[in-house]
């Protein structure tokens, strides 16, 4: 008997969870139904919503925006003429303005020379650079008048050389002519 007690109980608890599954997952459509339903009343309350939102932001924003600009104008021209109330504020102001001038003064005049300096620099360094090349060309056209008059006191010297020799030759060459034909004249007579 024990065992068809067993089995009973356990007919009736999966009968009962059977039942359980059932009613839960009736009960999950129905709130699946309940929030998808919600959900699009949400959608459509929230798109109404949201063009008065925007409608809301539109209207602020266009009287939000004069004022900001009246208060923004007042706010400068009180800090303009504030400085300049009583005396002693009006001496402030001015010397606040002088130093701030004389600074902006010594800053542009630092400026100005710096540039003067670089210049006066890279015209030294181009006026440098020319120098050198001109003396290079120099040294190089000196040294090529140097070995073309070399060259030609050479070929001047072998030609007086040449002359002479050729000279020394040909009065030699005379000299023997003129002997011969005296010779010749005396032998003859």
């Amino acid at each position: 008997m024990a065992t068809s007690k067993s089995t009973k109980s356990k007919t009736t608890k999966n009968t009962k969870t059977a039942k359980q599954s059932t009613s839960t997952s009736a009960k999950r459509t129905a709130t699946s139904a309940k929030t998808t339903s919600k959900l699009a009343a949400d959608d459509a309350k929230t798109a109404v919503e949201q063009a008065r939102e925007r409608a809301l932001q539109t209207a602020e924003t266009a009287v939000d925006l004069p004022v900001g600009a009246a208060l923004t104008v007042y706010e400068r021209a009180t800090e303009a003429v504030e400085p300049l109330g009583t005396p002693s504020k009006r001496e402030a102001e001015l010397k606040r303005v002088r130093n701030q001038f004389r600074r902006e003064l010594n800053k542009v005049e630092r400026r100005g020379g710096t540039a003067r300096r670089r210049a006066v620099q890279r015209a030294k360094r181009t006026r440098n650079k020319v120098e050198r090349e001109v003396k290079q060309q120099r040294r190089t056209l000196e040294t090529t008048v140097r070995q073309n008059r070399k060259r030609a006191e050479t070929e001047l010297k072998k030609a007086e050389k040449e002359l002479t020799r050729t000279r020394a030759d040909a009065e030699q060459r005379v000299k023997d002519l003129v002997d011969r034909v005296q010779g010749e004249t005396k032998a003859a007579a």
